[in-house]
């Protein structure tokens, strides 16, 4: 009975362990980076970044059909370019994430826009 155990145990402690490092080094772990991760990756690198919409810098560019503005991190800040609407809850302030990649001269084209869940929709006292 004893010899069950064990043998059970070498083989579970593995899977296990292959589990946990599965999960923590999977895309779904980290949802986005910070703008500070993604400056200091080179041009042209896909990623999804996340920060704040930046006051006062949402524009809607008509002729284009873009809409442009920033994200800020702690330390730095990028321009972002989205071709489509964007979503109702984008206003200044709110965490913005997007996904895309750097253009040659700097701006991120987006080719996705989401807002994290504003704070309006929680309780009062959260």
């Amino acid at each position: 009975m004893k010899w069950k155990i064990i043998i059970g145990a070498i083989i579970l402690l593995p899977v296990l362990a292959h589990l946990v490092y599965a999960a923590a080094v999977s895309p779904l772990a980290n949802y986005y980076i910070t703008v500070e991760e993604y400056v200091a990756r080179s041009a042209n690198t896909p990623a999804r970044v996340g920060g704040a919409v930046v006051p006062g810098t949402l524009r809607w560019d008509n002729a284009t059909q873009t809409l442009r503005f920033q994200i800020a991190g702690a330390r730095a800040r990028i321009d972002v370019a989205y071709r489509a609407l964007a979503p109702s809850a984008l206003r200044d302030d709110v965490t913005a994430i997007v996904e895309g990649a750097r253009a040659a001269d700097g701006v991120f084209l987006a080719t996705s826009v989401r807002v994290r869940c504003p704070h309006q929709y929680l309780p009062a006292g959260w």
